[in-house]
């Protein structure tokens, strides 16, 4: 990998340690942007995106911008869309305003018409992010979302978590649409260390997305929950993958996170 590429985790959650404010407890009670930073460095990675975690928080993003105004140019802030904001979409004006160009949305959310909110990303320069694992993907979401690229194709779209090989035939049939991206993360949800079939699917993904429409997420501290989740493994089974070239792996390792999220 050029020793000049910047390094990035295109997607983690934190959270301050404060009981009874949210919905659901939080697990871990407490994951602060310090902790976080600091388990990234152990790995050399320089910078990250901060992604709502909606069963906690639901779109109050204030301490993921208090985080990324404490390390400029280190955090980029994701927000999120629920139902209230597929009806206005103006609703996300003031996250825009804030510097957000990135809104993640659930599967629950996708199963009403999405063109107007797509209409408004794309002339804000936005990305939609819809949240796809294996059982959003057999709830339909993946299937939406190759012909709402084809309708709105100046809006990026990101997808979070692959899921392996359970959700590969459906992405293969999104390649052809320049506008999809992926997030190869999560390794843990569907492969154990040292994620040898994790950066099998990875390699594949890259030969039908290409590394520029890749990019490589922690889920941290998710990740961290299961026994099976290693975020050195995770790092390294892209970082040391000689199944793909030096530019490749600068790609999914950070250059399309930051074309993404760290546009400036």
């Amino acid at each position: 990998m050029p020793t000049n590429a910047r390094t990035i985790d295109a997607h983690c959650h934190v959270w301050p340690g404060a009981p009874g404010t949210t919905a659901a407890p939080r697990e871990p009670a407490d994951y602060s942007i310090e902790t976080h930073l600091a388990r990234l460095a152990e790995h050399g990675i320089e910078a990250t995106v901060l992604v709502p975690h909606i069963a906690y928080d639901g779109r109050d993003l204030g301490y993921l911008h208090a985080c990324a105004a404490r390390y400029p140019g280190r955090c980029a802030v994701m927000g999120a869309i629920t139902g209230a904001e597929v009806a206005e979409p103006q609703r996300l004006d003031d996250d825009i305003a804030q510097g957000v160009r990135a809104f993640r949305i659930r599967a629950a959310d996708m199963h009403v018409p999405l063109d107007a909110l797509c209409e408004y990303l794309a002339r804000s320069g936005g990305v939609l992010c819809p949240l796809v694992t294996r059982a959003q993907a057999r709830a339909g979401a993946l299937d939406a979302i190759g012909p709402l690229a084809d309708r709105h194709p100046a809006l990026r779209f990101v997808l979070d978590h692959f899921g392996g090989d359970h959700n590969a035939p459906a992405l293969a049939q999104l390649a052809r649409r320049a506008n999809i991206l992926i997030k190869v993360s999560d390794f843990g949800a569907f492969d154990q260390p040292p994620y040898d079939a994790a950066r099998a699917a990875t390699v594949a993904m890259c030969a039908l997305f290409g590394a520029q429409r890749l990019m490589w997420g922690s889920n941290l501290p998710v990740f961290a929950l299961d026994a099976r989740q290693d975020l050195g493994a995770a790092w390294h089974a892209i970082r040391d993958a000689t199944s793909l070239g030096d530019a490749e792996r600068a790609a999914i390792l950070g250059g399309t996170a930051a074309t993404v999220f760290f546009p400036h």
